[in-house]
């Protein structure tokens, strides 16, 4: 049964549909227990509601907004266009069928109608809005305190000042709450004034800070400046070309935190900024003293209640925590991912790796729900809070048929059941086990079970001329085609950089470089799959060709790693070849099998790699 009472908003979990489909939200209290089953197409951040329980903007299956309270229930029928969070002030932006937006209360009734144009974030009391075609203020009432006549406004200040945009592409200036101009408009483009008194100003393409009578206090000369934050620190890009650094100014324009050689986030949150060197991640605080040292591989912002994501720098070694050590144990590179804390703590889980988005980026903490996803080691998901610990998994069938959600105690929470097949486990994007990269006919489902079956077939086919750069996962071997220029003779074995034979890909991946720069360890974790993908289908062609020529090795395409093994079958080689390739920073890692015709001359040597057939 949902639970009906809490002292605790609930967390939000994905709960994906078929392939191709959707992903729907269920609703799990922090005591483990089902609230709502996944049927929300949508769940944003839960506010306190002010009558000791908590209200967050959703939308139901068919994509109507509205508002839900802590136990799953709407407080009115989902009718909106579209909801967003609740502000400070207990106020959410909401959009009607019409396009027109209003502000709704913590009980989700409207408390200012959808009649505006547009409507903005509430700061110290006021908000931007259109009417008429034009911005002005309202306050909380929805009453114009200053009327409609900007172009453009932004957000009001603690020092009660706001930008404005008096004309469409007139110059900016800044009004105080009355709607009297205090700074009169001469400025390209202008941000809010930070909480000590400042605020960065644009005059053309550089930017610089201004104080509250509009005068300047560093003239514009920063290629990037953002807005002021909390801590009185704004995001900078200075220096002159060839010798850029970002970093923190502080109100006065002094460059408190350079960063020339590091990377450094743009954010602070919970008062500490990642920085890291391309390798090893670490935190500063608002001086730019390092507080979290660097022994992170990777690791994310933190999210508002002080967690974030992170891989662990180094192998387990005895000197580490005993709960890092037993993570670390369960992975083949020795590292733990698990959650950081900004007081410094680290609890790794012993899941395979983050979640990641479909282009391999790390989900984390990012959305605000207080939890992390982990691809765990049975293709599932498992929910995890900032203590580390698993709130819930889902997780579906070896075949295919039925949708879990499950507790951290194991209870099931909930259940669907489909066609065999409908529902897929969840392979990771990073860390894929050894199958994930073979793309040989009958890959991954047999392995290599069929390698000397298929080592066969090579042997057996009619032989051509191929080079290696042509053949790819989608086809065995594409015909080769010389360029206008080249030698038109396809007969020739001797043709430059192509073979004679066939040949076919047994495993591949591609790297990308700024992958890469993000998760140095990719590349150690490919070479590791892969290095355990070869020595299997070396030892399958061994026990059906016999032992490899010893010392002889043909290589039938230089790169910038290779080694190859070669058994002599009647008058052809049979050869497996490991390639490495780098350019651009990415990195292209195969494994090819192929059977040369005798008729082709081969280079072999001892002891030193050759260029094979050409």
């Amino acid at each position: 049964m949902p639970s009906s009472t809490t002292a605790l908003p609930p967390y939000v979990i994905p709960c994906a549909d078929p392939a191709g489909s959707r992903a729907r939200y269920a609703l799990v209290g922090a005591d483990g227990r089902l609230v709502r089953a996944p049927e929300l197409s949508a769940v944003g951040v839960f506010h306190p509601d002010g009558r000791g329980g908590f209200v967050a903007p959703a939308a139901d299956r068919e994509g109507r907004c509205g508002y839900l309270d802590h136990r799953g229930e709407w407080l009115a029928e989902p009718a909106l266009a579209y909801t967003e969070a609740f502000e400070d002030n207990g106020l959410s932006r909401f959009q009607a069928g019409d396009g027109r937006w209003g502000y709704a209360g913590t009980d989700g009734t409207p408390v200012i109608p959808a009649t505006l144009a547009e409507a903005h974030v509430f700061r110290h009391g006021l908000a931007a809005a259109r009417a008429e075609g034009a911005m002005g203020f309202v306050d909380a009432t929805g009453r114009f305190v200053i009327r409609p006549r900007y172009a453009a406004a932004g957000s009001f200040a603690a020092n009660g000042l706001a930008g404005v945009r008096t004309a469409e592409g007139g110059p900016c200036g800044y009004v105080d709450r009355a709607g009297r101009t205090v700074i009169e408009p001469r400025f390209d483009g202008a941000r809010p004034f930070g909480p000590d008194g400042a605020a960065p100003v644009r005059v053309g393409d550089l930017w610089g800070l201004i104080d509250e009578k509009g005068e300047w206090i560093v003239e514009p000369s920063f290629p990037m400046l953002n807005a002021f934050d909390a801590n009185g620190l704004a995001y900078v890009l200075g220096g002159p070309i060839g010798d850029r650094y970002r970093g923190f100014v502080n109100a006065r324009g002094e460059v408190v935190i350079k960063a020339s050689r590091h990377r450094i986030s743009e954010v602070f949150r919970c008062g500490l900024v990642r920085f890291d060197n391309g390798y090893a991640h670490g935190y500063l605080d608002a001086t730019g003293e390092e507080v979290i040292e660097q022994e992170y591989e990777w690791a994310e912002d933190f999210d508002h209640t002080g967690a974030a994501v992170a891989h662990y720098l180094q192998p387990l070694d005895e000197d580490d925590p005993e709960e890092v050590r037993a993570a670390a144990a369960e992975r083949p590179s020795g590292r733990a991912w698990g959650v950081l804390r900004s007081d410094g703590r680290f609890l790794p889980v012993r899941h395979l790796e983050p979640l990641t988005d479909a282009e391999g980026w790390v989900l984390g903490f990012g959305f605000g729900t207080g939890l992390a996803a982990f691809v765990t080691r049975d293709g599932g998901v498992a929910h995890v809070d900032r203590d580390g610990r698993d709130l819930c998994r889902v997780e579906a069938t070896a075949d295919g048929t039925t949708l879990r959600l499950v507790n951290g105690a194991g209870t099931t929470l909930w259940e669907t059941t489909a066609a065999e097949g409908t529902f897929e486990r969840v392979e990771p994007f990073h860390c894929q086990e050894a199958h994930s990269y073979l793309v040989h006919p009958g890959a991954p489902e047999q392995g290599l079970a069929d390698l000397p079956d298929l080592a066969d077939e090579l042997l057996a086919a009619e032989p051509r001329r191929f080079d290696p750069c042509e053949v790819t996962s989608d086809s065995r071997q594409e015909p080769y085609e010389p360029a206008e220029d080249e030698d038109e003779d396809r007969d020739d074995p001797d043709a430059d950089d192509t073979s004679f034979g066939v040949m076919t890909l047994v495993a591949e991946t591609f790297l990308y470089a700024e992958h890469q720069r993000d998760f140095p360890f990719l590349q150690d974790w490919a070479v590791e799959r892969f290095g355990e993908i070869e020595a299997d289908a070396l030892g399958r062609l061994t026990a059906r060709f016999g032992e490899p020529l010893p010392g002889v090795e043909v290589i039938l395409r230089s790169g910038d790693g290779e080694s190859s093994s070669v058994w002599e079958v009647g008058e052809q080689r049979l050869v497996l070849q490991s390639s490495f390739h780098v350019g651009d920073g990415d990195v292209e890692i195969q494994l090819w099998l192929a059977a040369l015709a005798p008729s082709a001359p081969t280079d072999t040597c001892t002891g030193e790699l050759s260029r094979g057939p050409t």
